[in-house]
């Protein structure tokens, strides 16, 4: 008997038990309903965690060296170029943390072309839309990976050609240090490939690709 009379009681304390909880339940969730009313679109704003602007404008130039691939000219074959500098300048947008957007444009100052017992030069100026993704910082560097598209101009001469425009495409990755508050130093690689420029004299079919090392600085505008 004291079993059944144990477990009579124990049924009893939970039926009670179970009766309090959703009382208080009950009186929590009123409460809280109440505190919702006095509350104002404006008061839950202004509670609301502020978000901090990261957004910022910046000026870039850049210098560097171009490792040149041999130019497509078509049909009439491949034309061995030789290396040359590059140096350019752009205006960009820090969105955030992660973000970066900017428009350059380089020029790359003329290399020799050899073709068939021909001599000529070539160079290019890039005009370039770019996106970046910031990876965070380690150690004081942020590496980062973009790529651009655009357009380019290219002059050649010697070979019976003149200048024109063709497509452009770029990837780049690098790092960026911190030098002071508003200035940053970046190293960097650039893959940049020229396609189709059609530059008269028969050549409409002007392609060629470039390895970029290159040093840069960025201001950026508070």
């Amino acid at each position: 008997m004291r079993k059944a009379g144990e477990k009579v009681g124990a049924g009893v304390r939970g039926s009670v038990l179970a009766t309090v909880c959703v009382v208080l339940l009950a009186g929590g969730a009123a409460r809280a309903a109440d505190a919702l009313d006095d509350l104002d679109a404006d008061d839950l704003l202004a509670r609301a965690p502020e978000v901090e602007e990261a957004r910022s404008f910046y000026l870039r130039g850049d210098i560097g060296f171009v490792f040149n691939e041999s130019a497509d000219l078509g049909a009439m074959g491949h034309a061995p170029v030789d290396d040359a500098g590059v140096f350019g300048l752009g205006a960009g947008l820090r969105l955030n943390d992660l973000l970066r957007l900017d428009l350059t444009a380089d020029y790359r100052s003329a290399a020799d072309v050899s073709f068939r017992g021909f001599s000529g030069e070539a160079s290019a100026t890039t005009l370039l839309a770019n996106a970046y993704l910031d990876l965070g910082t380690w150690y004081g560097v942020t590496p980062y990976v973009g790529a651009g598209l655009g357009g380019a101009h290219v002059s050649l001469s010697g070979l019976g050609a003149g200048d024109g425009w063709g497509f452009a495409w770029a990837a780049m990755a690098g790092g960026t240090v911190t030098l002071a508050p508003n200035w940053q130093l970046d190293l960097g690689y650039r893959y940049v490939r020229i396609e189709n420029a059609d530059l008269g004299g028969g050549l409409s079919g002007f392609s060629q690709a470039a390895h970029e090392v290159r040093l840069g600085v960025r201001y950026l505008f508070d």
